[in-house]
C-alpha cells in the first residue's frame, strides 16, 4: 500500500471498455513527513475519495482487474482506503 493523497482527477474520451463507470482520480505519493513526493499516478476509485483526501493506494493489478471484473484489463491502481 502507498500512502497518497489526491491531487486531481482523470477524464479519458478513450479508455479500456474495463473502465466504463470507472471514476479515475489522479493521485501523489506522501513521504513520511506528509509532504508530496514523486510523480503523480491514476488510481480507480470505488470509496468516492475526493480532492486533498489522503489514501492508501494499491498496485496490485489481479486486485484492480477483479474489481473491474476484466482479467485483460490494463488497470493496476487503485484506491483501496480512505484515511481519516
Amino acid at each position: 500500500m502507498i500512502p497518497a493523497q489526491v491531487v486531481g482527477h482523470a477524464v479519458s474520451s478513450h479508455s479500456h471498455p474495463s473502465l466504463k463507470g470507472c471514476r479515475m482520480l489522479l493521485c501523489q505519493q506522501l513521504d513520511a513527513n506528509g509532504a508530496l513526493t514523486g510523480a503523480p499516478m491514476i488510481a480507480i476509485d470505488h470509496f468516492g475519495a475526493g480532492l486533498h483526501s489522503k489514501v492508501f493506494i494499491s498496485t496490485d493489478g489481479i486486485g484492480a482487474r477483479d474489481l473491474v471484473h476484466d482479467k485483460s484489463s490494463p488497470v493496476r491502481n487503485f484506491i483501496q482506503g480512505v484515511i481519516d
